[in-house]
């Protein structure tokens, strides 16, 4: 295949994965997952902080009765994380006309739980892991990683995230399948080549994720694994015209990386003697 021809292919990939990412975003499984996950609140950064050092592997907390409304209970005997929760008072108003506003008064210590501390109900999975065959490229794409110097570590991982890229290391959980490990490999290779030695202020997070799923993606369909690339970037809400306007970093590394995989995998075998 010609360079000119990968181009137009990768293109093709690309508006595929456009398409099916704002397909995705419909889909009764990102629905339910965005629902569930809107109950939950966000905490300020001391907060975010308290439950890290109480509880360094949480990953979704809420309180007592928060649980219950969630069809799931704390265990008898589990420790609360402790966090300020402010309590407000109404504030005097000039007039009758205006609208009584609410101001914080003080803050209490409340206690929150995280999942792990609880049973009951199961709840939804974020769907943003590929499942099957790694069709052959996982102990290529290792090699790969070998070939620039990216020390790779296969670990149980806390958390929702299945892979961490460190600049020189990345970390992929040793619980996916083997087409997960695959993809989540071109996702943090992604970011050790695209992101680790530039300004993080000249893109947003979102951006970030948006390129190194989108590589991932256009590699693993090229050589036949599918993904859930559209499922992950649906629930970082990137718009379609996003993913277009990133095409041609996407089509740069990608590029790369196919060739990369195609002669590592056409490579001769080195007799066993010479190895």
């Amino acid at each position: 295949m010609t360079g000119t021809e990968l181009t137009k292919v990768i293109e093709s990939y690309v508006h595929q994965l456009a398409t099916e990412t704002e397909q995705a975003k419909t889909s009764v499984k990102i629905v339910d997952y965005l629902r569930f996950t809107a109950q939950f609140h966000s905490y300020s950064f001391h907060n975010t902080l308290s439950i890290f050092i109480h509880c360094p592997h949480a990953t979704k907390v809420a309180g007592f009765k928060a649980w219950q409304k969630l069809g799931r209970w704390v265990r008898k005997g589990e420790r609360g994380i402790p966090i300020l929760a402010p309590c407000t008072v109404k504030a005097q108003v000039e007039s009758v006309d205006e609208d009584p506003v609410k101001r914080v008064a003080y803050f209490r210590v409340v206690y929150v739980f995280d999942i792990s501390q609880t049973d009951g109900k199961p709840i939804p999975e974020a769907p943003i892991t590929a499942t099957g065959s790694d069709q052959g490229l996982l102990s290529i794409l290792e090699q790969v990683a070998a070939d620039h110097g990216i020390h790779l570590e296969y670990k149980t991982l806390a958390g929702s995230h299945h892979g961490t890229s460190y600049g020189g290391r990345i970390e992929i959980d040793d619980r996916l399948e083997p087409a997960g490990k695959a993809s989540v490999i071109l996702h943090e290779l992604a970011h050790e080549f695209l992101h680790q030695h530039e300004d993080r202020s000249s893109s947003s997070r979102q951006q970030r994720e948006l390129e190194a799923e989108a590589t991932a993606f256009v590699v693993c369909t090229h050589f036949g694994i599918h993904t859930a690339a559209p499922e992950y970037l649906a629930l970082w809400n990137v718009p379609e015209d996003d993913i277009l306007a990133s095409f041609q970093r996407i089509h740069q590394l990608a590029m790369q990386l196919v060739n990369e995989v195609t002669t590592l995998s056409t490579a001769p075998e080195l007799p066993r003697e010479a190895m």
